[in-house]
């Protein structure tokens, strides 16, 4: 059986900085298709065979996107992990640069080698839906911004109708109406374009709270439900799971949601969980008995939210849209 060879790789704007595992080779190209190949000249020297390489990388964003086709398009298996992840796996650490990052993430991969999984092949589809929707919400929140401006501007009197700073922040709200409209209309034609993608969401938007942006979005983290095997797994990702907190007889603290989480599904989540507690006469009748027997809001609005996921997944597994069950009026606790 032929060695693993692990290449752990700091992705930078201009540049990548490679180390191979276990020759220790160190090397640097730039981020660009020339650089690419000089690095895969430097990979055939040490491994013949594309099967047995497995590249290391962090979350970067947009910076890797041209390495992660290039290494699709020579069948080169990559794995992306979260920096928060490498970084606490080191232990007490000093000093930062490229090279040594990339000395630490090969280093990483080659104690994990065994365990480390190479990430699924991602849809061109699915790749253009997470950026559209990644430009939506900076969009949203941009326009958000200048809204809440001119709410504070109107309610402290510092301004009149005619004001030159109200025109210039209205018609920059107007813009960014317009452009939110035209990310949206084209998230609507890629989905209807994919017969998988367009199955899947109307699918999605038959559960009560969930409309077309949070299931274009769970579609899109989820990599059309290929990423997660199940509700509690992607609960876990969306910072909904919640973990006890104990230690010894001295420790007792309630369970709590951790930090560490995708903020922009558990938002979503949140919107969606309360159109569910108005529109859902069950979410609604659950929410509000839970909320009389002493529970905490936020406590009782997560479990909303998680019973969303819970019908988010259990539609797609099933392939058949959600039907909701009658409940009983006397006793909400029994079903009809």
């Amino acid at each position: 059986m032929q060695q693993k060879l692990i290449v752990g790789v700091d992705v930078s704007k201009a540049t990548l900085d490679c180390c191979f595992k276990p020759s220790g080779v160190i090397l640097q190209v730039n981020n660009d298709v020339k650089g690419f190949k000089k690095w895969l000249l430097e990979l055939k020297l040490l491994c013949k065979s594309p099967e047995a390489v497995l590249v290391i990388m962090e979350h970067t964003g947009q910076y890797s996107i041209r390495f992660e086709r290039f290494l699709r398009s020579k069948a080169i298996s990559y794995c992306k992990v979260p920096a928060i992840q490498i970084k606490r796996s080191l232990g007490m650490i000093r000093g930062k640069t490229d090279k040594v990052d990339a000395v630490r993430i090969a280093d990483y991969g080659w104690l994990r080698r065994d365990s480390l999984l190479a990430d699924p092949l991602l849809q061109e589809d699915i790749e253009e839906l997470r950026m559209l929707l990644s430009l939506r919400q900076k969009l949203v929140k941009d326009r958000s911004g200048y809204i809440q401006r001119l709410k504070e501007m109107k309610a402290a009197g510092n301004c009149q109708a005619c004001d030159c700073q109200v025109s210039i922040q209205q018609q920059l709200i107007a813009y960014f109406n317009k452009q939110v409209a035209v990310l949206e209309a084209r998230i609507k034609s890629l989905i209807d374009s994919s017969k998988e993608l367009a199955d899947n969401c109307r699918l999605l938007r038959s559960i009560k709270g969930v409309g077309w942006i949070v299931a274009a979005y769970m579609i899109g983290c989820t990599d059309n439900f290929n990423r997660f095997r199940c509700a509690r797994k992607f609960n876990c990702y969306a910072g909904l799971a919640p973990f006890k907190h104990e230690s010894g007889s001295s420790i007792k603290a309630r369970a709590r949601i951790s930090h560490l989480a995708n903020k922009t599904a558990k938002t979503l989540l949140n919107l969606a969980a309360f159109c569910a507690i108005r529109c859902d006469p069950g979410m609604n009748q659950y929410y509000h008995r839970r909320i009389a027997e002493g529970k905490q809001k936020m406590q009782c609005l997560n479990i909303i939210r998680s019973k969303i996921v819970a019908r988010i997944f259990a539609v797609i597994k099933r392939q058949t849209p959600y039907q909701p069950f009658a409940v009983n009026i006397i006793n909400p606790t029994l079903k009809n």
